[in-house]
């Protein structure tokens, strides 16, 4: 029975957050995103994190310039899908196809509920998800961050990368 509560999900912005980037790990605020075809997808803004797991979950990107049928907002984006430019500073993403990128619940600071996680995940989740159907899955909040889409180790260190780079935070 819905009671009409929202419960929020424990996620903090990292800029506004007390966590430290680990040696590594790159300061990508403000770095261009890019499809892997390298059309320009948006910028981040900042990264979500989970304060009681002491993890990175999401990367907030402003979508920009996408054409005139998408508007622009800022959505959230699993960190285990992007990685990063091999010669430059930039997020690269996978092809998102404009339909998704517009089905994407419009992230708006403090306001995310394991149900727009839910929508997330189901509009980005394969490409079946192109098909936008509506379907009931039971997702187990408990185990929902050990998904792949949030799996940090496929999300490379500043190292690998790029030498020369700006310190970290």
């Amino acid at each position: 029975m819905d009671s009409g509560t929202i419960v929020y999900s424990n996620l903090e912005e990292l800029s506004k957050s007390n966590y430290q980037l680990s040696d590594g790990e790159a300061d990508i605020k403000g770095w261009p995103v890019r499809n892997e075809a390298g059309d320009s997808v948006g910028k981040v803004r900042d990264l979500l994190f989970d304060p009681a797991q002491n993890a990175i979950r999401y990367i907030i990107v402003e979508l920009v310039d996408m054409g005139e049928d998408l508007e622009e907002k800022a959505i959230l984006i699993p960190i285990g899908l992007a990685n990063l430019g091999e010669d430059k500073k930039e997020v690269i993403l996978p092809d998102i196809h404009h339909d998704q990128f517009r089905a994407m619940p419009r992230y708006i600071i403090g306001e995310v509920t394991p149900q727009m996680e839910n929508e997330i995940r189901s509009v980005i989740g394969s490409p079946a998800a192109l098909r936008l159907e509506d379907e009931i899955v039971e997702i187990d909040r408990a185990n929902f961050y050990r998904h792949h889409h949030f799996d940090r180790n496929s999300f490379p260190d500043q190292n690998t990368h790029n030498q020369d780079a700006d310190p970290l935070i």
